[in-house]
């Protein structure tokens, strides 16, 4: 990593944007919540790979815009570096504040699916073992995956369903953080391969 690294304009509804063009299955939570959780099983890839595991992920025939190519590997560069650093300033991808708690919800639920199973693509049972704190970690987030928000209770509950969604995505990220610190090691260079630029 370098600190010539491009910052991304890290948006949710410009990846929705950018999903509903290509035509893609899928959220742009879930996308990022599947790339966070393939990087905290220790997996790494290339830019090249990378796109090609979007491109799977979101059943397209290909992302052909180079801009759009670049902001997906910027991301990837972004929540790795996010999940390294020390300050511990990950941050899911989820529709902003102001959008509608239901639609909030949804996607947090979307992102903990997507995490869940790109750390089990990536999980090597053969040479990793998940300690009952990991194993305590993922059924929680199983769990929230299979959360829903009803419009009704929204109405009823105002602050306090607003402050139970900021407990749970709290709750999510430092959790996706723990299994990262988990299983990657800061001192293994190999762990820290990141793509390169597209041009």
């Amino acid at each position: 990593m370098t600190d010539a690294t491009p910052r991304l304009n890290y948006v949710f509804d410009d990846f929705a944007d950018m999903f509903v063009e290509l035509g893609a299955f899928g959220t742009p939570s879930e996308l990022h919540g599947l790339l966070a959780g393939q990087l905290a099983a220790g997996v790494r890839a290339d830019a090249e790979a990378w796109l090609a595991i979007v491109v799977a992920h979101l059943d397209v025939q290909e992302v052909e815009d180079d801009d759009d190519k670049a902001e997906l590997v910027v991301l990837y560069d972004v929540v790795l570096e996010q999940l390294m650093a020390a300050d511990f300033g990950f941050q899911l991808l989820l529709p902003e504040d102001d959008a509608e708690l239901a639609g909030r919800t949804e996607s947090l639920g979307a992102w903990c699916s997507g995490f869940l199973s790109g750390f089990g693509l990536g999980f090597d049972r053969s040479k990793q073992k998940l300690s009952s704190e990991i194993t305590d970690s993922m059924e929680d987030l199983a769990n929230i995956a299979q959360v829903s928000f009803d419009t009704d209770d929204e109405e009823q509950e105002g602050d306090s369903a607003e402050t139970s969604y900021i407990e749970l995505v709290e709750y999510v990220r430092l959790a996706a953080m723990m299994m990262f610190a988990e299983f990657n090691l800061p001192a293994d260079s190999a762990q820290q391969k990141v793509p390169q630029q597209l041009h």
